[in-house]
């Protein structure tokens, strides 16, 4: 009779259990008929389980089945040993086994990243180097509610927001060289708990990874501290209540990532070398839409997230009280620098590949073409007779001077000490630097913008501060003019024959 309960209750917690994993797959739409999966075996409890699973519906699904095991070289024997015990399992289930070895250590020390990230990154490609190889379109990882928690509680401790404290996503698309593959977590509906007792019901072996039980990394220490005693004294439900909220927390998340796309959209504007907002248009926004756009614009120009926290967001902001020229420096070489009305987002990197500016200087020696760099603009300069009554163009790329009036030479060159402007007819003069500040020019503009100078006397500001000095204004007693025609070569078909 015991024996016959025993049984019986086996059995229950196998239905219970597959029906449990089959359900939520099922709602989040993981496995289509014919998918062909690369899982991700270690050899631990979680993965031996998901192996058993998706080799158990597989024949329902028709699904094709890899198992990929990544040897991390940390553990000697041991390692190798967790190694052939999969291979052996695969052997027994029928499914196809690879694996692949890489030096983690190594890798951590040589790219400057902790052991768990580079052991990450390995997995990762060694998965997808088989999906690509046999044309895989899924990959499946163990990743239950324990490893739910251990994320929300490592993300909450490091800074994160609310991105960050919506946990592990169910399924998640990747492309990778023009081919889409989906990663799944069939298991995050169960708890580890579940798991073990679900092998142990069966009688499945499993490897146990000694480097779990110690406290070298920092998601160890929550899963063995934090998350063990607030189980034991707080909330024998603890990581139920945790994973609970973090999905709570994802559903917040997206309804924030559909509003921030479109206030984004009005808000920020994308340049050659980086992004910019305007601080008034920003501020009409609600401050959690704020922080979310500013988010977007470090993963749009960082590329990635991982080392972004809240307090880099938060420095953004505060941005927007302090003096112009002020700037911080960001994840992955970012910088974000206060202009006259808005924030810039630049990586100093991209900034650095830029044409030198400072180094130009352009004689202009007479009537023809000149290239002028930066842009990929010319300067086409003419020189012709003045008639009476004759009608002085008035679009911002034509310019005419009184060719009588330049007293030394004329180039085209980046500001130097001593240039000014004459700003009135009476011969009122303004430093260039002073007359920057009154536009609003930013600071590193300043050294960039070309500038059509007679000595240190400016006759043209070319670009954004575009105006021309009074004293070489046509009037009714000119004689000779010197016309320049500012060119793009991408719009002009005459420009790019120079």
């Amino acid at each position: 009779m015991l024996n016959y309960l025993q049984a019986a209750v086996k059995g229950m917690v196998n239905i219970m259990m597959l029906g449990k994993i089959i359900d939520f797959m099922e709602l989040n739409q993981m496995v289509e008929k014919g998918d062909s999966i690369v899982i991700g075996v270690s050899g631990g409890a979680d993965s031996i389980c998901l192996l058993y699973v998706l080799s158990e519906i597989s024949k329902e699904y028709s699904l094709g089945l890899r198992v990929v095991h990544v040897n991390h070289q940390l553990r000697g024997e041991e390692a190798n040993e967790d190694q052939e015990f999969v291979r052996l399992t695969c052997e027994k289930l029928g499914v196809d086994f690879h694996s692949f070895s890489y030096d983690v250590k190594k890798i951590s020390q040589s790219n400057k990243i902790s052991e768990e990230e580079a052991g990450r990154k390995v997995r990762y490609q060694s998965f997808l180097e088989i999906c690509l190889k046999y044309k895989c379109n899924k990959i499946a990882t163990a990743h239950n509610k324990n490893d739910n928690a251990e994320t929300f509680l490592f993300n909450l401790f490091r800074g994160s927001g609310i991105k960050g404290l919506s946990g592990i996503d169910s399924s998640l698309k990747l492309k990778r060289i023009n081919k889409e593959v989906t990663i799944i977590r069939p298991l995050l509906c169960v708890t580890r708990r579940e798991i073990e007792a679900f092998l142990h019901t069966r009688d499945i072996p499993y490897r146990i990874d000694s480097t779990n039980l110690t406290d070298n990394y920092s998601r160890n220490k929550i899963r063995n501290n934090v998350l063990t005693y607030a189980t034991k004294e707080i909330n024998n439900n603890t990581i139920e209540h945790i994973s609970r909220a973090a999905n709570h927390l994802k559903e917040i998340a997206l309804f924030i990532e559909e509003t921030t796309e479109r206030s984004y959209k009005k808000v920020v504007s994308q340049r050659e070398d980086g992004f910019l907002f305007n601080i008034e248009d920003i501020l009409k926004e609600n401050i959690v839409i704020q922080k979310a756009i500013v988010r977007k614009i470090f993963e749009q120009l960082g590329g990635r997230l991982k080392d972004v926290e809240a307090v880099h967001i938060q420095q953004v902001l505060d941005l927007y009280d302090k003096p112009v020229g002020k700037r911080i420096d960001l994840p992955y070489g970012m910088v974000a620098l206060k202009e006259y009305e808005a924030i810039k987002f630049y990586c100093e990197s991209q900034i650095q590949k830029q044409v030198d500016y400072e180094a130009t200087c352009i004689k202009i020696d007479g009537p023809g073409v000149y290239y002028l760099p930066g842009d990929n603009n010319y300067l086409e300069v003419n020189i012709f007779s003045a008639v009476k009554n004759i009608t002085i163009p008035k679009n911002s790329c034509i310019k005419w001077f009184d060719y009588d009036k330049i007293e030394i030479a004329v180039e085209v060159r980046t500001r130097r000490t001593g240039d000014y402007i004459q700003i009135n007819n009476s011969g009122g003069r303004k430093k260039l630097k002073d007359y920057f500040i009154d536009r609003k020019i930013p600071r590193e503009k300043r050294s960039k913008t070309l500038l059509v100078a007679d000595g240190n006397h400016i006759m043209w500001i070319l670009g954004k501060g575009d105006r021309i000095s009074e004293k070489y204004k046509i009037s009714e007693s000119t004689v000779r003019i010197l016309s320049m025609r500012l060119i793009n070569a991408e719009d002009n078909e005459d420009a790019r024959k120079y």
